[in-house]
């Protein structure tokens, strides 16, 4: 649609986690860097949190890319409320042994010795869980069993806890002690900044080439897009990919704060926003009454940005899973 129009080469914007749309703000690149420094201990855990839309599942990807070469036994799998039974016939899944109708002893066993052959073929094991807030207290004990393995005094494998801020209230809590004395390493990954943010958006339209012309965008918009996202890059692109849709619609070379202003108003109305006149945000005097029924304020759209999101979240797993489905 608006790729055409503005004579994109692709679409900016797209919900999906993509590597090769990795923004290096300085929050993502520290968090690559605690995942190198946990590969280089051989060991133990790292853990890394951030909000929904923060961009982990990217980081991840990014992740496996780097260990394409290297002797790195690599295999994620994205948790879904697990129990300790159910989370060891997922590992024995994602390594594709054959698990069906054996008992928990038996089938811990066999993870622990495919892990072993591995290692004597030189081979060291990383699981990445992503959305581990939702492992339950005896899922995360097992995943602590597990890596208590090892092999010549060195470690077999080792485990990254990828999850929303829930995991680290969850690792600080009294019973899980033991598991916070594996953890070499955690990190928060915070939302952009409104400087990076401008610098995300920028990023991600020059990388399908605009030449800041058309459209060219005023300093306002990229304020706005930061007041309504939080800095949070999910949201960032829902917001941005309906502002092009609504540039090409109305045949527009040049966006501004009116434009943004029409867009979040329009996606309210669209998610079940109610009619009022109570204005908590300031609309620009350029915005027709008629145009703009209402505009609610950051924490309104943004709790309706979460449901998305968390929608979208779903929508990915459910295509990670029938991606290794279609592979096996």
């Amino acid at each position: 649609m608006y790729q055409e129009y503005y004579n994109f080469t692709g679409k900016p914007f797209q919900l999906i986690p993509n590597v090769n749309c990795l923004f290096a703000s300085r929050g993502h690149m520290q968090a690559l860097s605690y995942f190198n420094y946990g590969l280089e201990q051989g060991e133990g855990f790292v853990t890394v949190t951030g909000e929904i839309g923060a961009g982990k599942t990217t980081l991840i990807q990014a992740l496996l890319t780097e260990l394409e070469d290297k002797n790195v036994i690599v295999r994620t799998m994205v948790a879904a409320n697990l129990d300790s039974t159910a989370i060891l016939e997922m590992i024995a899944s994602v390594f594709s042994l054959d698990y069906k109708n054996l008992s928990k002893v038996a089938l811990l066993k066999l993870i622990e010795n495919h892990f072993l052959e591995c290692r004597e073929q030189g081979n060291r094991i990383l699981l990445v869980v992503d959305e581990a807030q939702t492992l339950n207290a005896d899922a995360l004990e097992e995943l602590r069993i597990l890596s208590n393995l090892e092999q010549n005094g060195r470690a077999v494998m080792q485990v990254f806890l990828v999850g929303q801020a829930e995991l680290r209230t969850t690792i600080l809590s009294k019973e899980f002690e033991h598991l916070r004395q594996r953890i070499i390493a955690s990190y928060h990954l915070d939302p952009l900044n409104e400087a990076e943010t401008r610098d995300y958006v920028n990023y991600r339209l020059e990388s399908v080439g605009w030449d800041k012309k058309n459209p060219s965008i005023s300093r306002e918009v990229y304020a706005e897009l930061y007041r309504w996202s939080d800095g949070i890059p999910r949201r960032v692109n829902l917001l941005c990919d309906r502002l092009f849709v609504y540039g090409y619609l109305e045949e527009k070379s040049r966006l501004n704060k009116k434009d943004i202003s029409v867009v979040v108003a329009d996606m309210n109305k669209e998610l079940g926003g109610e009619r009022t006149n109570e204005f908590l945000h300031t609309v620009p005097d350029s915005v027709n009454s008629q145009q703009v029924d209402v505009v609610l304020d950051g924490s309104d759209i943004n709790s309706r940005l979460d449901k998305i999101e968390q929608k979208l979240d779903m929508l990915i797993e459910s295509l990670v899973e029938t991606n290794k489905k279609n592979t096996r």
